[in-house]
């Protein structure tokens, strides 16, 4: 990309051939951003164009593994909810519907789960729901901000990030919230898991050597 805008969040299609990103229109008069919006290209870049096309924030934008959907986090009227489209950006469908903060929406690799964060119920827990948003389940329970949801990809386990212990640590579960496990133990920040292909590893990011560095572990948390 090469334009005034701040460009950020790039996601592949499945078939390697497309990109997803989001736009942040930059007001300099008032010194914030006016909206963001979802666009899509070719992988070279080419043919760039504008799906969500308003004036309202969209992020957060994930391809199904079909490559048919998009699931996407949309603030309107100081209201975020989940919206899923079809890839050339038409209808758009709301998945959530209440006056909580919801986000970061996540496939499972079937498509027909999505993982999600949402402090409906006073402060941040994961759910899941059906790709169509129905059976909005609430998968984690404390006093404690948890988020980043990632699927294994054999679809038997969720990493996510949680505060609970004191600081932001990786944690791992059963699909239904059973058996949260805790996967790092240190006194900084760890953050962003991401699983391997195979299922095997897990990479993050953590502070524990002072800056920002990258790590992998195994998916049981050893050999960090």
């Amino acid at each position: 990309t090469n334009n005034e805008a701040d460009n950020g969040d790039p996601e592949w299609s499945p078939d390697g051939k497309k990109i997803t990103f989001v736009s942040y229109h930059y007001n300099n008069e008032d010194d914030n951003y006016d909206n963001a919006e979802i666009y899509v290209m070719n992988a070279d870049g080419s043919g760039q164009t504008n799906l969500t096309n308003n004036k309202s924030y969209y992020w957060n934008p994930s391809w199904s593994p079909d490559g048919k959907k998009i699931v996407l986090s949309q603030n309107r009227n100081n209201n975020t909810e989940i919206y899923v489209m079809n890839v050339d950006g038409s209808e758009q469908i709301r998945l959530t519907n209440n006056n909580a903060f919801d986000e970061s929406p996540a496939w499972s690799p079937d498509g027909k789960k999505i993982t999600f964060v949402s402090d409906r119920d006073e402060n941040a827990e994961i759910y899941v729901m059906n790709a169509d948003g129905s059976e909005q389940i609430r998968l984690t329970n404390n006093n404690a901000f948890d988020e980043s949801p990632a699927w294994s990809p054999d679809e038997k386990k969720i990493t996510f990030v949680s505060g609970r212990d004191g600081n932001e640590e990786i944690y791992i579960m059963n699909v239904d919230g059973s058996e949260q496990i805790r996967l790092t133990n240190n006194n900084t920040l760890d953050q962003w898991p991401i699983w391997s292909p195979d299922g095997k590893k897990i990479t993050f990011v953590s502070r524990r050597d002072e800056n920002a560095e990258i790590y992998v572990m195994n998916a049981d948390g050893s050999e960090q």
